[in-house]
């Protein structure tokens, strides 16, 4: 496999690794493991100094090429999981990827995350944590032997020699961009990352659950001080889109608990539009299901009813709804978890008797359901046991209370009270039988397959746009049909740990000044440089100041080789010798112009990570930029607008001529591009409509 080749002479000659040991993945960083540098390019190389070691080399054939040819080095840091005598050993890959000399230099990830206009960095690294459990080889194309993924010579035709060297660069990319990792996290030399997928135990994982794959993920970005990070969240659990469920049962995606926001919402959707989508949608009434009506029960309102039953709570949103049935399913011990009630539901049953009832008043509530479990000497529904036992108690809330704790109440003849789940009709059964004949303990609970089976109804019922269930006033369907689409199409999160406030290290003798840099002599779409942090001396002039600007943006950005900053825009008429403490303090902000003395054109293809195409997104719904969804170009103008906003399907497939609305009005000439392939475009492997799209199974 890729991550499993030898490192290149130039990386082992300018990197000197300790003794590797294992590090505890639980507690990694832990209190005497801390990164001492402010930036991310600093402290990786730092981190790999101390603990990695570089990959071995295959023993089988000898190999010599390096990974990814000359463009890469891997190497190996240890992690243990587990206590003593239990423990076992996982091995986090780091692919140090240099991308001057890699075969693709521009990055997918960065365009819809809003990143399409940075400048290509020189190197960016991989974090990768392998499947061990999944097959990991592939076809010769010559002979069709099976050969591990890593070799880039076949064993069995012309010597070795069965893979041109373009051939094995393409292994080795396929390898790294395998699907079926645990976990993929690539960052560029400026600190800005991306985490490409996360499997947990549904996505074959036998060690980690993706809880514990994202926390130590989250935890690795904290220590080498990563400034953002992207994720396109399309992963998908109990057979559902986990974004829409999440999102719905606790108000933020699932990488929100690690304090992921909302990016850039495809289809030009801002964050007060999501965040406002989730209220919407989770706050709508279950009452609506249950018209005052005689007609019979369906399916939705009976699997309704049953949580409700279960609940020692009122559920009455459908925030409330899922939030249970998922704390249900995510119990390890499903069995036990009436027993295990969360503390408010705990309260809310102790206010609930010594607020309203008195202890005659119980007893006198129990007589009666006992009296009719009696007289019926079967199962009965908790439906038929609750008409039957209300106009006797004559408090529906008393009823429901004594339902609810009724279960092992024993009588004066040795009869006893047991609860079961029919999972055929989603009821709750009660029964009055002798001790002896008790059934299994705990029947009276939803299984995991039962609870798994109604999640996904529950979400086609009630959250999925396309399968929502009708209900009246058809305003709030609408709104909440609408707000739904909202959750589905809002993928991308971002993660500012650079503007948390402890993300700067604690030195009081050095200044922390964050440089931007306003390039001149850029017409025409000029990049977007992001801002970079400069560590100076207490005493530094403004000339160090400009020298450790002009060494950061030459070392970080291949486009800026030759930069030269010329004067400080903040404070134009600083001499040379002034001190920044003086002008910025000790952690400030500074705007440098500069520019590139010759040779821009030579390193143009490192210009943007959007790549060298000059192309223009303005749709009718506000996105100005590549968002990951499908798009098309008028053969008019040119610009690009989203498939679906220009009222074709995501399935359906792109006509061959298209003119936009906006050219129509203008009776413009069509003008038809040459260019075919660039009739329809999605961001590598984005877009939902993709038939081939490998989601991350997060648990």
């Amino acid at each position: 496999m890729a991550v499993h080749g030898r490192p290149t002479k130039r990386a082992r000659r300018t990197r000197v690794t300790a003794e590797p040991y294992l590090l505890d993945m639980r507690a990694f960083p832990g209190a005497k493991e801390r990164a001492g540098a402010a930036t991310f390019r600093a402290n990786v190389r730092g981190f790999l100094a101390r603990h990695a070691s570089p990959a071995p080399p295959p023993a089988e054939w000898g190999q010599e090429e390096a990974v990814l040819g000359d463009a890469g080095a891997v190497w190996q840091v240890g992690f243990r999981v587990g206590g003593e005598g239990e423990a076992a050993v996982v091995v986090m890959d780091v692919v140090e990827e240099d991308v001057p000399r890699a075969r693709r230099v521009h990055c997918d990830h960065c365009t819809v995350a809003g990143w399409s206009r940075h400048p290509v960095c020189g190197k960016k690294y991989h974090f990768i944590i392998r499947n061990d459990n999944m097959p990991r080889c592939k076809a010769c194309r010559r002979c069709g032997l099976m050969v591990e993924m890593f070799q880039t010579r076949c064993p069995s035709c012309s010597h070795g020699s069965g893979f041109s060297p373009d051939e094995s660069e393409d292994w080795d990319y396929v390898q790294i961009d395998n699907p079926r990792h645990l976990l993929h996290g690539v960052v560029h030399e400026n600190g800005f990352g991306h985490l490409v997928r996360i499997n947990g135990h549904q996505g074959g994982s036998s060690l980690l659950t993706g809880y514990q794959l994202m926390d130590f993920w989250d935890r690795v970005c904290r220590y080498l001080r990563v400034r953002k990070v992207s994720v396109m969240d399309v992963s998908k659990k109990f057979e559902v889109d986990y974004r829409v469920l999440h999102a719905v049962a606790t108000g933020c995606s699932w990488y929100g608990q690690w304090g992921f926001k909302l990016g850039s919402g495809s289809f030009g959707i801002t964050s007060e539009t999501y965040c406002k989508a989730i209220e919407n949608l989770s706050s709508v009434p279950l009452s609506h299901f249950f018209p005052h009506s005689r007609s019979p029960r369906n399916q939705l309102q009976d699997t309704i009813a049953f949580y409700q039953s279960l609940s020692k709570r009122p559920l009455t949103t459908f925030r409330d709804l899922f939030l249970y049935v998922l704390g249900l399913v995510a119990n390890k011990s499903v069995h036990n978890h009436l027993v295990t009630m969360h503390k408010k539901e705990i309260v809310y049953d102790v206010n609930l008797r010594e607020g309203n009832w008195t202890d005659e008043e119980i007893k006198r509530a129990v007589d009666v359901a006992l009296k009719v479990l009696r007289a019926a000497d079967s199962w009965v529904a908790m439906r038929s046991l609750k008409a039957a036992t209300t106009h006797p108690i004559g408090s529906l809330e008393l009823v429901d209370y004594c339902l609810k704790t009724i279960s092992g109440t024993r009588t004066f003849d040795g009869m006893v009270v047991v609860v079961r789940c029919n999972s055929e009709t989603n009821t709750i059964e009660y029964r009055l039988t002798n001790e002896t004949i008790l059934p299994p303990k705990n029947v009276s609970l939803p299984t995991q397959e039962h609870l798994l089976r109604d999640i996904k109804f529950l979400y086609d019922a009630l959250l999925c746009p396309h399968t929502m269930h009708p209900y009246k006033p058809e305003q709030i369907h609408d709104q909440a049909k609408r707000s739904a689409m909202i959750l589905l199409d809002c993928k991308q999160f971002l993660n500012h740990y650079d503007l948390e406030e402890d993300f700067l290290p604690q030195n009081q003798s050095v200044l922390h000044i964050w440089c931007q840099v306003e390039l001149l002599d850029q017409v025409d779409d000029p990049p977007s440089l992001p801002a970079e942090l400069l560590t100076l001396p207490q005493t530094a002039t403004v000339a160090d100041l400009k020298m450790e600007a002009m060494r950061t943006f030459r070392d970080v950005y291949l486009m800026l080789q030759s930069f030269v900053p010329n004067q400080l825009l903040d404070c134009p008429t600083a001499g040379a010798t002034t001190q920044v403490k003086l002008l910025f303090g000790a952690k400030g902000t500074v705007h440098i112009q500069g520019k590139c003395v010759g040779g821009e054109r030579r390193v143009a293809i490192y210009r943007m990570e959007r790549g060298v195409d000059k192309w223009t997104v303005n749709c009718s719904c506000g996105a100005m930029d590549d968002d990951g969804e499908r798009m098309l170009s008028c053969d008019s103008c040119h610009v690009w607008q989203h498939t679906r906003c220009a009222g074709i399907s995501d399935f359906d497939q792109v006509p061959r001529r298209y003119v936009c609305a906006s050219c129509k009005l203008l009776h413009k000439p069509k003008m038809y591009s040459s260019f075919s392939n660039k009739r329809c475009k999605t961001t590598g492997s984005f877009s939902h409509a993709s038939g081939s799209l490998w989601r991350s199974h997060i648990r």
